[in-house]
């Protein structure tokens, strides 16, 4: 099969076999992962800027449509009024420069982030035992990261017209196995259940959603108390 992602399509539907192979220095996955992830979250981050200064200037001419305005209870002319004030946005030759800094920044961070947070959940679910470490579970991310790259490229089918919408449940559904995914490396990696390491992706969403919530409750109790 000589489709460049045939290997990651085969990762993704046996993900108990993908990772029973001999581990890779964490130097070499790394690199693996940046290889294929990078290109595609560039591109991703290109076309999705594109898109959203495209839509900053529609929406700054022609607004909102008038129907949806009167659902939301909203006068037309004072909001035509607030867009009209907008700045007009940037151009897309200012600022892809710095998409090439920040996307790099974006994927190594997302690795360290999924990396701190599945290492802790794995931890509380006791899924350590072997005890081989934060680098293992470095590790295990950039490896699982790498196959899950290919959702990437499946959300590209989302900036079709028509298709875009028809898929938008498919592509959730797709994001949230990906999620899971980086389980069955965690758990091959530290060498322990399978179950142990999908359990600690969802309790890594549990905790990482609590912790935004209560930093947001913590800023409107500030927000509160000084005004």
């Amino acid at each position: 099969m000589g489709w460049p992602f045939a290997s990651s399509l085969r990762a993704l539907l046996r993900p108990r076999e993908a990772f029973r192979t001999e581990p890779p220095a964490l130097g070499q996955a790394v690199w693996a992962m940046a290889r294929v992830w990078l290109p595609l979250a560039l591109i991703h981050a290109l076309g999705t800027t594109w898109r959203l200064l495209a839509a900053w200037r529609t929406l700054r001419i022609e607004g909102l449509p008038t129907g949806l305005l009167e659902r939301l209870g909203v006068d037309p002319l004072d909001l035509s009024d607030l867009l009209a004030a907008l700045p007009p946005p940037p151009s897309f030759g200012r600022l892809w420069p710095w998409l090439l800094i920040a996307v790099p920044l974006g994927v190594l961070g997302t690795w360290l982030h999924h990396a701190v947070w599945d290492h802790t959940a794995l931890w509380l679910l006791g899924g350590l035992k072997e005890k081989r470490g934060f680098r293992t579970s470095l590790l295990a991310e950039a490896e699982a990261l790498r196959w899950a790259a290919l959702g990437t490229l499946a959300g590209f089918l989302a900036w079709v017209p028509v298709l875009g919408g028809v898929l938008a449940l498919p592509l959730l559904l797709l994001d949230g196995y990906l999620w899971l995914f980086r389980g069955f490396a965690l758990a091959a990696r530290h060498g322990c259940e399978p179950w142990r390491g999908v359990a600690a992706t969802v309790l890594h969403a549990i905790l990482f959603g609590g912790f935004v919530l209560a930093m947001v409750l913590l800023m409107l109790i500030m927000a509160r108390m000084g005004a």
